[in-house]
């Protein structure tokens, strides 16, 4: 599965209802086994889910501008540009539909055979623990 093009934002948005901090990337993603690794793990999970989220189009217009910044991408390329207007105007959403959590919001095009993908989205950050190889935890 070919990465195109990856990035994540993140969304710093608290539930104690003060106005989300929003932290672009201004660089995409290096393509490595650990962002193919997230992209297959988010595909597995969300294809396991049941009552799953998802989305469609809407002919672009003023209240569904992604279509239209979607086609801009697809015709000159801009990935970066397009997933920061995207994350800009998903974060205006959360604020006016008084979303009580951010995260880290992940876009991803990638290819799978002959077929092209855009996944967009939140993931919520946890805390873990990890053994390293030298035995030490992190």
């Amino acid at each position: 599965m070919p990465i195109r093009h990856s990035i994540i934002h993140q969304i710093d948005k608290k539930p104690d209802g003060s106005p989300a901090v929003l932290h672009l990337s201004s660089t995409e993603l290096l393509e490595s086994q650990a962002t193919e690794n997230l992209l297959n793990d988010l595909n597995v999970a969300y294809n396991a889910k049941t009552g799953k989220g998802w989305g469609f189009f809407h002919a672009q217009s003023g209240a569904f501008p992604l279509s239209g910044w979607l086609q801009d991408f697809v015709d000159h390329g801009n990935f970066i540009e397009f997933s920061t207007t995207a994350t800009e105007h998903l974060t205006k959403l959360m604020e006016e539909s008084n979303l009580s959590v951010g995260g880290h919001v992940l876009f991803a095009h990638y290819q799978q055979g002959l077929t092209e993908y855009l996944v967009i989205a939140m993931l919520q950050q946890s805390e873990s623990v990890t053994v390293n190889a030298d035995l030490s935890v992190t």
